[in-house]
């Protein structure tokens, strides 16, 4: 009996030794796992024009992958230090400005030149049952406005004060794409080999993900800086302050579908029709409407063509429960776990569930 039973201990005691290694290595990777999944997704990304140019490198692998990655410095690395370090100063001044700007004497002489708005507003709020009158407005405003400039001043801050870890990260980000390009078909059959799923379900795993990975990070990601740019040059040339800052908002609610840029220029329409520049304000609506319909329901379509059918309220809990879990990248990794989770749920209904109707 002890001889029956003894290799399923010995495959018992293996496999829980296996799990634990793979824990520990996890552990030791987990300081730079975001990096070595960002590292994946450009590898993804860049892999065919990697083989376009290993031939006319002369089969030089080395070359072909350095060649990438440098492009990837030139691309990514440098416009993001200087954005970053671009936003500090514009903050800076914008919360300057905002301190300066917003006064009781200034807010006082606007509200004066907009008395009956001002009394509606108020007489509506009492009808209300609501007991807000212009001390509590102006009070109101200035508190808000300072906390936002405050919170964008220290959040910007703290960006540039993160640029030595942001480099740091950036070189092992290179260092994980150049040796991934390199080596990628060994790692994918090394790992692949550790799958239990049969080989088709496997090719067709990473093929749905790669696919939906290339329209949600290439489709929305250059719709974003599209118009993330477009909108910075358009809120200069309506000398709207700090537009590299509205700009660069802009650029990060662009990933958000029906939202995008209008958080931001509607209320900035809104202001300008308030304070009386009823032509620059609706010439400013039209504008960035005019915008956001374009890429939106135009532009988008093109670079995402029929890739990815994901149902819009998986698209903003896989946005906004992302950023809640990781920050900023959950702009990136939340629909990437969701298209991994979708991919997974057709596999299984494919060979081992019900087929959908």
């Amino acid at each position: 009996m002890l001889h029956e039973k003894l290799p399923v201990y010995r495959t018992a005691v293996f496999f829980m030794a296996f799990l634990f290694s793979v824990g520990l290595f996890l552990w030791i990777l987990r300081p730079f796992l975001y990096t070595l999944v960002m590292a994946l997704i450009l590898v993804g990304l860049c892999h065919p024009l990697y083989l376009r140019l290993v031939k006319p490198c002369g089969n030089r692998n080395w070359m072909a992958s350095g060649l990438i990655c440098f492009a990837l410095f030139l691309g990514i690395f440098v416009p993001l230090v200087f954005l970053i370090t671009s936003l500090s100063v514009e903050v800076a001044n914008f919360y300057s400005y905002l301190r300066g700007a917003l006064t009781v004497d200034s807010l006082n002489h606007f509200i004066a030149g907009h008395t009956d708005k001002a009394t509606r507003l108020t007489d509506m709020l009492a009808h209300l049952g609501v007991n807000y009158n212009l001390n509590d407005i102006q009070n109101d405003i200035i508190r808000l406005s300072k906390e936002a400039g405050l919170w964008l001043y220290n959040w910007t801050g703290m960006l540039a004060g993160q640029i030595m870890t942001f480099s740091l990260h950036f070189v092992l980000l290179i260092m994980f794409v150049y040796f991934l390009l390199i080596d990628g078909h060994r790692v994918k059959e090394y790992l692949m080999a550790l799958s239990p799923l049969p080989r088709d379900q496997e090719d067709l795993l990473l093929h749905k993900f790669n696919d939906m990975t290339l329209a949600m990070i290439v489709g929305n990601g250059l719709a974003a800086i599209i118009q993330g740019i477009i909108g910075g040059f358009g809120l200069a040339f309506f000398n709207i302050q700090s537009p590299l800052l509205w700009g660069t908002v802009m650029a990060i609610f662009a990933f958000i579908p029906f939202i995008g840029i209008s958080v931001v220029f509607i209320p900035i329409g809104a202001y300008l029709l308030l304070v009386g520049e009823i032509a620059k304000g609706i010439a400013f609506l039209v504008s960035f409407g005019i915008l956001s319909l374009i890429v939106e329901y135009l532009l988008k379509p093109k670079l995402v063509g029929d890739r990815v059918k994901v149902h819009i309220l998986l698209i903003f809990i896989s946005i906004f429960g992302g950023m809640a879990t990781f920050g900023l990248l959950g702009i990136i990794f939340g629909p990437l776990i969701t298209i991994a989770f979708l991919s997974m749920v057709e596999i299984y209904h494919k060979n081992y569930g019900k087929h959908l109707l």
